[in-house]
């Protein structure tokens, strides 16, 4: 590995070189079928300076008219050219791609991987055009509950207005592009985003998770993000990092990830930073969440106070290539009832910045106490929120009908409530639906004391939507009684002398039932106890042991147990008492007959 560790810069350079050099043949391929249909000739490259201080590369054009060729012969031509390019570079960009990811995974299995090696080679993945960066699956990372703490305040930069610079934000962004947000998390508790969109907030930068105290999610970004996008608000994110170097961010990037990919957002992604650090280490953390977020085509953005901007790691670097979330409150607007208004002065910052944190103020509807407040110098037109529409709860069945066996106690088969159950929200996510049984005097009751206890009820599906409130939907849980009514008499049967059963005698002659159904039951199988007059033993005989056996009742009593399937009550047994009567020889008549003359000769 030291040797891989040591070769690591080269090898880098080498495969970033073969990746860059396939790009930009594609991309002034690209560039001059884009402008052909302008007629326009790409003349020269130059840098120029963007109105909010970065640099951009921005082709110089000179129109010009054909004189020998149609536009559609030179569009052919071009197209021609593309192709030919496209298949020339396409085996040389794929192989480096190929060595890109082989050294990020071996990069990212090797202990002796430093921080700053492993973000140049993620840096070098995502900007190679190949895709996103590979993450992590969420069962490979650690994730923890939400713990984490309120956030602090004690380090906050608060100064009043108009005792810095001015800065020049105002002129650098126009008017129109200037737009009202907020920041939220699990500390601003149950927000009714409705009246937050109606109080004039565009978007919301909403929490997902941090990795301060473990990598965890918090615990209202599912409700909150639902209830901005239902409402209009366009949504971003922040992640809380804890990260001090690049291996650490790129768990969290790909934590973040996993939390995020299914919902629609427009607003940066932002790697917030509230610790200390290494001044390197966190720049190259900052650097690597942000360069995998870019690769899944969101906008990344880092996050931090003034002052940590200035000292805390390399601000210049990083407002170079990501855009920037400043945090700088000033008195008017920190924990008052003031917010930021068009016209107001702005917080002087020594570089460009895209969104300010301005101050903590209690002034937005739908959100009971204090939040964070921002404005931004950049929007998004023609926006839409995909998958809006109205609220949907699905329940297939609304009739449930069981029998509860009345001798059993059980019902005929069990019940699964959330069967067929689905429940949709107004931007198309499916939620968690709950329900309620409620009994004929309009009260809830457990479900295991409902299906014990014969009756009709209520049962009562809803789920919270972000936009429509509580949507419900009512089905109807029947529980009816099952009794059954058994013919089983007692039998009375004389043996032979030796205490046989006769031949071709039945257990089973006029033994039947039924249930309150008018549900024949099934007779499924009968057994003869015999027990033990002095003992108390019991001895159980099957039917062919019962015909067989010699019934002694002078030490012995007898019972028969039949076991019926009862519709809808399952299996039930009833018992009849059998009594035998064993047939005398002629001595014990002729004893008997003796016997009974002197009784009657005695009471004479």
């Amino acid at each position: 590995m030291k040797g891989f560790i040591e070769g690591l810069a080269g090898k880098l350079a080498v495969v970033w070189k073969s990746v860059f050099v396939a790009h930009a043949k594609i991309c002034i391929i690209t560039g001059a079928v884009a402008v052909s249909g302008t007629a326009a000739t790409v003349t020269g490259v130059e840098y120029v300076k963007h109105n909010n201080t970065k640099n951009v590369v921005q082709a110089q054009e000179t129109e010009h008219e054909s004189e020998t060729e149609t536009e559609s012969e030179r569009l052919d031509k071009l197209n021609k050219i593309l192709a030919e390019t496209q298949e020339e570079t396409a085996e040389e960009e794929s192989s480096s791609v190929e060595e890109l990811e082989s050294l990020m995974e071996e990069a990212l299995s090797s202990d002796d991987t430093t921080s700053e090696e492993l973000n140049q080679i993620i840096e070098a993945v995502a900007d190679s055009g190949a895709g996103p960066v590979a993450v992590k699956d969420i069962e490979e990372l650690e994730v923890v509950e939400d713990n984490s703490s309120e956030p602090s305040r004690e380090d906050a930069e608060v100064s009043d207005s108009g005792t810095e610079e001015t800065s020049s934000s105002d002129q650098i962004y126009e008017v129109n592009q200037l737009v009202y947000g907020i920041d939220v998390s699990r500390w601003q508790g149950d927000i009714d985003w409705s009246k937050v969109a109606a109080d004039g907030i565009t978007f919301a930068m909403i929490k997902c998770g941090g990795g301060d105290d473990g990598l965890y999610e918090d615990r209202k970004f599912k409700q909150n993000i639902q209830g901005a996008l239902a409402n209009g608000i366009q949504v971003g994110i922040y992640f809380y990092s804890g990260a001090t170097d690049a291996k650490t961010a790129y768990d969290e990037a790909s934590f973040c990830i996993n939390l995020i990919k299914d919902y629609q957002i427009t607003y940066p992604v932002a790697f917030d930073w509230e610790l200390d650090g290494d001044y390197n280490s966190v720049t190259e953390a900052c650097e690597t969440f942000c360069n995998v977020i870019k690769s899944y085509g969101y906008q990344p953005m880092v996050y931090s106070n003034r002052n940590r901007w200035y000292n805390n790691f390399n601000g210049e670097k990083l407002s170079n290539k990501f855009k920037v979330w400043m945090a700088a409150y000033w008195s008017e607007y920190y924990y008052t009832s003031t917010r930021w208004t068009y016209g107001d002065d702005l917080a002087s910052f020594k570089w460009h910045y895209d969104m300010w944190q301005y101050g903590v103020t209690d002034t937005v509807d739908g959100i009971d106490g204090y939040v964070d407040m921002n404005i931004a110098f950049f929007g998004y037109a023609n926006y839409k929120v995909n998958g809006a529409q109205d609220a949907a709860l699905t329940v297939t069945n609304t009739n449930i009908t069981r029998y509860l066996g009345h001798d059993s106690g059980k019902l005929n088969e069990g019940v699964d409530f959330m069967s067929g159950v689905k429940g949709v929200n107004s931007i198309g996510y499916e939620m968690d639906v709950d329900y309620d049984i409620i009994n004929s005097s309009g009260n809830s009751v457990d479900e295991e004391d409902a299906l014990s206890q014969p009756g009709r009820y209520t049962v009562r599906y809803s789920f919270k939507d972000p936009k429509s409130g509580n949507i419900t939907k009512d089905a109807v849980l029947n529980i009816v009684d099952v009794t059954a009514k058994f013919v089983t008499p007692d039998i009375n049967v004389q043996s032979d002398v030796s205490g046989r059963l006769p031949a071709g005698f039945s257990f089973v002659n006029g033994v039947s039932g039924t249930n309150s159904l008018s549900e024949n039951a099934t007779l499924t199988q009968y057994e003869v106890i015999k027990r033990n007059i002095a003992t108390g033993e019991e001895i159980t005989m099957s039917p062919e042991q019962a015909l067989a056996n010699v019934y002694d009742v002078k030490n012995y009593t007898y019972s028969v147990v039949y076991y019926f399937d009862v519709p809808k009550d399952g299996t039930v047994k009833q018992t009849a008492v059998m009594t035998v009567i064993v047939k005398e020889t002629e001595t014990e008549k002729e004893t008997q007959k003796e016997t009974t003359e002197e009784t009657v000769i005695n009471n004479k």
